[in-house]
């Protein structure tokens, strides 16, 4: 780790005590570095909290990366019981780098489909977590986009039906009052206005009066996620409108979260994002 350059170009925050609550290593199929490195990474960074949220996709109909966690380097399907090694090796970082001032905490990015609830609920009872993240990443047994010659929910649903669906799941997920916060809101707006057109930038409003009703009755909060710059977005996840709609209607809007994939992605463009959740700034919960 401390041969990579973009590691050695990790600069610290200009202010202290602050936490990333969305991270994943190399446990998640489509991330790099490991816990140790992400722990370091995030010291030079100058947080003083991590969260480590793993995938955890347990709709088995979609064979896709998120079905599988790995582990020592082999691809393994995702279940309580290969959760196991992940979860001791985010208790052990915690160990080691607590005395060096950063807390390690132990989350999930569950991965909601319709038919995820007793999953959600089996895996959460299973384990200790810190921190419960539920993301949308699939519709109707279809990832949100295509991959390859595989249709994703934007091939096969129209704009209306796509915003209606996805909409009805975030608050169907929001109902059970099994998740601490919902991740990236509006992940969609990554790849979807070349199949919906500019209408994807309001497409929300509709839903969002339910939505924040049952996610302030049930204490279900949104993430702030600054992974959408990185991915060609001028702005965060969720938009700023629905930041602040969210924040009207009385929903938690308390975690950051880097959605990083690689160490050095830690804290990313925390230095702005932070002014959002003045609350991030707070040191570690323990």
């Amino acid at each position: 780790m401390s041969d990579s350059p973009e590691f050695d170009n990790i600069t610290a925050l200009p202010f202290a005590g602050v936490s990333d609550y969305h991270c994943h290593c190399d446990f998640s199929v489509d991330a790099v570095g490991s816990v140790e490195d992400y722990c370091r990474a995030a010291l030079k960074r100058g947080l003083a909290e991590i969260c480590f949220t793993t995938h955890y996709d347990t709709n088995y109909a979609v064979n896709y990366s998120d079905n599988y966690i790995r582990i020592d380097g082999k691809k393994k399907q995702i279940g309580p019981d290969s959760l196991a090694a992940y979860v001791a090796a985010v208790r052990a970082a915690h160990e080691r780098f607590y005395p060096l001032g950063l807390s390690v905490k132990l989350g999930l990015e569950f991965g909601w489909h319709d038919v995820a609830e007793e999953a959600a609920a089996l895996v959460r009872e299973r384990y200790p977590f810190d921190y419960f993240l539920c993301g949308i990443h699939q519709l109707g047994n279809k990832c949100l986009w295509g991959h390859g010659d595989v249709q994703g929910a934007f091939d096969i649903y129209s704009p209306e039906q796509f915003f209606e669906l996805y909409f009805h799941q975030v608050t169907k997920a929001a109902r059970t009052g099994l998740f601490d916060s919902i991740a990236h809101l509006d992940y969609y707006k990554r790849k979807a206005v070349p199949y919906y057109g500019s209408g994807v930038a309001t497409a929300h409003r509709p839903y969002l009066d339910e939505l924040f009703t049952v996610l302030s009755e049930t204490g279900t909060g949104i993430e702030i996620n600054t992974a959408a710059l990185r991915h060609g977005r001028d702005d965060y996840y969720p938009q700023m409108e629905m930041i602040n709609a969210a924040k009207k209607a009385g929903v938690e809007v308390v975690r950051l979260g880097s959605d990083a994939h690689r160490p050095e992605e830690v804290g990313f463009d925390f230095e702005a994002a932070t002014a959002l959740v003045p609350s991030a700034i707070t040191g570690c919960d323990d």
